[in-house]
């Protein structure tokens, strides 16, 4: 699938998306950094149900391939990386679900588009909180415009933390 001047839409998550869900996130390049499939759908459904996350599945040139969602990390007590960030400081997640489709682009095409969302409502600066081993994502996520700005060291492994600001997203 071929990304250049590819058209990115969003899709509200429904009931119907949940099985597609549950399928991406058994794959293993997801499975891997996601954990458990049945738990993660669980979070992303109750999350999209309370609205906690916004969550969507993205589709290219027309196509269903991942999974994107936001939220406010400084909402979490149990994401002590968070506690400085303000209110209005959205994270964002982001899978691309089909094996076939990782590595050609697709996760940063679905991110700049998602981050012009973001910016339009409002944001002044997005957040990415990816497993500091998962150099395919941080890959994507520096050529979608994301710069570290820290790192946290928990139970659950080293994170690497980065933003994109506004002001760096307009510049690209």
């Amino acid at each position: 699938m071929p990304t250049d001047g590819a058209k990115v839409s969003f899709e509200r998550v429904a009931d119907r998306h949940l099985p597609m869900l549950l399928a991406w996130l058994s794959e293993p390049h997801v499975r891997q950094w996601w954990g458990d499939p049945e738990v993660e759908l669980g979070l992303i459904r109750d999350g999209c149900e309370s609205g906690e996350v916004d969550g969507f599945v993205f589709h290219v040139a027309d196509e269903p391939v991942g999974y994107i969602q936001s939220w406010i990390p400084s909402h979490y007590d149990e994401e002590p990386w968070a506690k400085d960030l303000s209110a209005d400081t959205p994270g964002v997640d982001i899978f691309v679900g089909r094996p076939e489709l990782t590595g050609k682009g697709i996760a940063t095409l679905a991110l700049r588009a998602f981050a012009a969302r973001l910016f339009e409502k409002g944001a002044r600066r997005i957040v990415i909180d990816p497993d500091a081993g998962n150099r395919r994502a941080v890959r994507a996520y520096a050529k979608a415009g994301f710069v570290p700005f820290g790192e946290w060291i928990g139970e659950s492994g080293r994170t690497l933390l980065m933003e994109l600001t506004r002001t760096e997203f307009e510049r690209n």
